[in-house]
């Protein structure tokens, strides 16, 4: 019941994801939110905080202060899940300028280290960030780029559904 109100508050999302850049289109919309995916981390007597997100925490240096970018690894796409899950939940809620949290639909689109496909974890880890960050319903897109302004969310679920 609260999922189909908070529904009502969102727009249907779009994920691009990459090493250097993360990107947040609503379909049918020129909302967008692009940032670079950095996320600075103070070193407080409570614990970790989050002193800040994209360049504003590229930006920052201190010896309590840990900056990282959780889409940066050797082997694999996410180094660091929180933190990830962070920077989309930041993003998220700085495009829909509600008092409502919102519950989108959302379309995952990995641009980097894709090649022969994704495996059933590296499909996990993006539906499960997607899902921690507030979305409702989750697709996991691979191939060219979607424009947002011609395509929606239900035509693209069905172009991957059928695959």
């Amino acid at each position: 019941m609260f999922t189909f109100i908070r529904s009502l508050f969102s727009h249907d999302l779009l994920f691009e994801l990459s090493e250097n850049k993360l990107s947040i289109k609503a379909f049918s919309s020129d909302l967008s939110y692009e940032d670079e995916p950095y996320i600075a981390l103070e070193n407080t007597k409570k614990g970790e905080i989050i002193k800040a997100i994209g360049k504003e925490a590229k930006s920052l240096s201190g010896s309590n202060i840990r900056v990282l970018n959780p889409f940066k690894h050797n082997r694999s796409f996410i180094a660091d899940f929180m933190c990830a899950e962070k920077i989309l939940q930041h993003g998220m809620y700085t495009l829909h300028k509600s008092k409502i949290k919102p519950s989108p639909r959302v379309i995952v689109h990995q641009l980097e280290k894709t090649d022969g496909g994704l495996t059933d974890i590296e499909e996990r880890v993006l539906r499960e960030l997607a899902l921690g960050a507030g979305a409702r319903e989750v697709v996991i897109y691979l191939g060219s780029k979607i424009n947002t302004n011609v395509e929606d969310f239900d035509k693209v679920k069905s172009r991957v559904s059928a695959t």
